[in-house]
C-alpha cells in the first residue's frame, strides 16, 4: 500500500511523468528494448553463471601474523553514523538497528575498514570477520549478499589480508571469497542499456580482484571484460563519469586505478587497457577544482568520505587515506600513475557539462548536464543554473552535496545556488523509462553554455515545460571586485522568481543586503528584492555536514522579467 501511495503522489505531482503515461496507453511511447537482466550481451560468449575454471587458492605472499582476541572497545566509522562495539560482542556491528540502508550496507562492506588506513587493527578486524562468517556465510540472499555489497567487502577483506594475512580460519575464508565471485557472477547489476550505472563496471572489479588474489582466472578475465566494456558507458568523452558527481568520478577513477594494479600485478593482457582508462580519469580531476576545493556537486558516495581520495583531488593526503593501506610497491605504482597525467583542457571538460569559468580572481564551477535532463542513472542533482564560487581560495558560493539518499529534498534546486520559478525544478525529473526522443519532446533545445566579453551566459530551456514560460538565461558577469548575475527569463503572465545562493560563511543581514564572512575576508551579496535567510547543511561527506545558510531572493514577477543580484568584496 505504501508504495501504491508514493507512486500516486509521483505521477500527481509530475506532470512529464502523467505525459508519459498518456502516450504509453495510446502507443505512443514504447517501453525500453528488452533485455536479460544480469546478462550484458559483451558477456554471451562467457562460461555460465556458476562456472568456476579452478580450485580456489590464495595467490598472495604469505604473511606471519598471529591473530587474537581483541580487547576493550573499537569506534567505527560507517556511512552516516560513527558506533562503538567491544570485546564482548563484536557481532554487535552487524546486530544493530540503524536509520539509514547505508549504513546497515556499510558494515556488511567492511567499509570502515579501509578508512583506518594502517591504523587498523587486525585483532578487531578478523574478530568481526569471524562474526560475520558464521552469521552470513552460508545464506546468500538479501542486502548483506547484494553484488555491490559483496564486491566491495571481498575486495576490503583481500586488501587486508595483503597486509596482515587471511583473517579467520583459512580455507573457510579462502572458499567464502570464491563464493563470493559465484554470487557478483550471478548477480550483475545490468538492466539494460536505459538503466545500468557504475555499480556493473564495480561488479566486474569484485570478480577482477577475486579472481586475481584466489587464482581464477575466468572470474579475472570476466571482471576485466566487465571492466573495460562499462568505461565506454559511464565516462564521457572527456574522461569524466557521466553521473553527475564529482565525488562519485572520484570515487570510480580510484575503482580502475585498483583494477589495473590487480591486472598488471598478474600480467593480465588487460591491465594496459585499465590503465589507460585510469589515467583518463584522472587527467580530468583538476578541472573539477577550484582553489578552495573540490565542490561536491551531487550526490556524496557512501563508500568513502570525500578526503580518502585527497591524493586525487591534489589535497595534501592524510595518512589513513588511498592508497596508504596498499603495499610499497602497489602505493608506490599508484602515485606514480597519478603523478605522471597531464591535465586536459577545460574545453574537453564542458563538452560533458562541466565549465570552469571565471576572472579577477573569481574561480567558478558549473555542471550543466548536456541535455538539459539531469543523468538518468546517476548521481546528479537539479544543478542546471547552480554553480560554486570561490573568491581567491575561499569558498564564498557552495553546492551543497546531499548527505544521505533518504534525504530526496537535497537533490532539488531549493536548496541549490540556482533558479527556480514557482519553486519548479530547472529541468524536469528524469526517469530511466524516458527516450531520448520523448526527453527532446519535453526539453527541445539542449543548454547552451557561451563565453562573453565579460564572463559567461547559460541559456536553458527545461522551464519551457511550463505554461507561458520561454528561454531562461543566466549571466555572470565579472568585473573587478564585485560579480554580477544577471537573470532573463522569457514569457508571459506572473510567476514567483525566486534566485537562491547557498553559502557556508557566516551570515549578518543588514539594511542593503547580507555580509558573508569567512575569517577577515567579507562580502555584500544584494538584489533588487529584500533577501530571506534560511538555515540548511553543507555536506562535508555522507551524513556529515556543517551548518550552512541559504539566501533567497524571490518576489512574484511578471514576465518577461529581469535581475541582477550583485557579490561585491568588501
Amino acid at each position: 500500500m505504501s508504495a501504491i501511495v508514493r507512486k500516486a503522489r509521483q505521477l500527481w505531482a509530475d506532470p512529464v511523468l502523467r505525459r508519459w503515461l498518456a502516450r504509453r496507453m495510446v502507443g505512443l511511447e514504447k517501453s525500453p528494448p528488452a533485455f536479460t537482466a544480469g546478462a550484458p550481451p559483451y558477456l554471451a560468449s562467457c562460461k555460465g553463471a556458476a562456472a568456476r575454471c579452478a580450485q580456489p587458492q590464495w595467490n598472495a605472499p604469505e604473511v606471519e601474523f598471529e591473530f587474537l582476541s581483541p580487547s576493550g572497545e573499537l569506534a567505527i566509522e560507517l556511512p552516516g553514523e560513527t558506533i562503538e562495539i567491544t570485546e564482548n560482542n563484536p557481532g554487535e556491528l552487524f546486530e544493530r538497528t540503524y536509520n539509514d540502508l547505508e549504513t546497515v550496507l556499510g558494515a556488511h562492506r567492511f567499509a570502515w575498514v579501509p578508512l583506518l588506513g594502517r591504523r587498523a587493527d587486525p585483532h578487531w578486524v578478523a574478530a568481526i570477520w569471524d562474526c560475520w562468517i558464521e552469521k552470513y556465510c552460508d545464506d546468500q540472499t538479501g542486502w548483506p549478499w547484494h553484488a555491490y555489497t559483496a564486491a566491495e567487502r571481498a575486495i576490503n577483506i583481500i586488501d587486508f589480508a595483503h597486509q596482515f594475512g587471511l583473517p579467520g580460519n583459512r580455507d573457510r575464508t579462502v572458499q567464502s571469497l570464491a563464493d563470493h565471485a559465484d554470487a557478483i557472477r550471478k548477480n550483475l547489476e545490468y538492466f539494460g542499456e536505459h538503466y545500468t550505472s557504475n555499480h556493473l563496471s564495480n561488479n566486474g572489479r569484485g570478480l577482477l580482484r577475486i579472481g586475481v588474489a584466489l587464482d581464477l582466472e575466468e572470474y579475472a578475465e570476466i571482471g576485466a571484460k566487465i571492466m573495460i566494456a562499462e568505461a565506454g558507458r559511464i565516462f564521457g568523452r572527456s574522461g569524466l563519469l557521466k553521473e553527475g558527481s564529482s565525488h562519485y568520478h572520484l570515487l570510480i577513477t580510484r575503482n580502475y586505478i585498483d583494477a589495473w594494479l590487480a591486472a598488471d600485478s598478474v600480467q593480465m593482457e588487460q591491465a594496459t587497457l585499465l590503465g589507460d582508462i585510469a589515467e583518463r580519469a584522472v587527467a580530468a580531476i583538476s578541472g573539477l577544482c577550484l582553489p578552495g576545493g573540490m565542490p561536491l556537486i551531487g550526490d556524496i558516495s557512501p563508500d568513502a568520505p570525500p578526503d580518502h581520495f585527497s591524493i586525487l583531488s591534489g589535497r595534501q593526503t592524510l595518512d589513513t587515506a588511498w592508497p596508504s593501506m596498499l603495499s610499497d610497491g602497489l602505493r608506490e605504482a599508484a602515485t606514480s600513475l597519478i603523478g605522471r597525467v597531464s591535465p586536459i583542457s577545460p574545453d574537453k571538460l564542458a563538452e560533458d557539462g562541466w565549465h570552469r569559468f571565471g576572472a579577477y580572481e573569481w574561480h567558478a564551477l558549473a555542471y550543466v548536464p548536456p541535455d538539459g535532463w539531469p543523468p538518468m542513472p546517476g548521481h546528479g542533482h537539479q544543478d542546471l543554473t547552480g554553480f560554486e564560487l570561490h573568491d581567491h581560495n575561499m569558498p564564498v558560493i557552495v553546492d551543497p552535496g546531499r548527505g544521505s539518499y533518504a534525504d530526496p529534498d537535497f537533490a532539488s534546486a531549493c536548496v541549490h545556488s540556482g533558479l527556480t520559478i514557482d519553486n519548479h525544478n530547472p529541468s524536469p525529473t528524469n526517469r530511466p523509462h524516458y527516450n531520448e526522443t520523448f526527453r527532446r519532446r519535453i526539453v527541445r533545445h539542449t543548454p547552451a553554455f557561451e563565453r562573453t566579453q565579460t564572463g559567461h551566459v547559460l541559456r536553458s530551456h527545461g522551464f519551457a515545460r511550463l505554461s507561458g514560460v520561454g528561454v531562461a538565461e543566466r549571466e555572470w558577469q565579472f568585473n573587478g571586485d564585485a560579480l554580477r548575475i544577471h537573470d532573463r527569463i522569457d514569457g508571459r503572465g506572473k510567476r514567483q522568481i525566486t534566485r537562491r545562493f547557498v553559502t557556508a560563511a557566516d551570515v549578518e543581514l543588514g539594511d542593503d543586503g547580507v555580509i558573508l564572512s569567512l575569517g577577515r575576508r567579507r562580502w555584500r551579496i544584494s538584489a533588487e528584492t529584500v533577501p530571506v535567510v534560511s538555515p540548511s547543511t553543507s555536506w562535508t561527506a555522507y551524513g556529515k555536514g556543517s551548518p550552512g545558510q541559504i539566501i533567497s531572493f524571490s518576489r512574484t514577477e511578471k514576465l518577461p522579467y529581469q535581475g541582477t543580484t550583485v557579490l561585491e568584496r568588501l
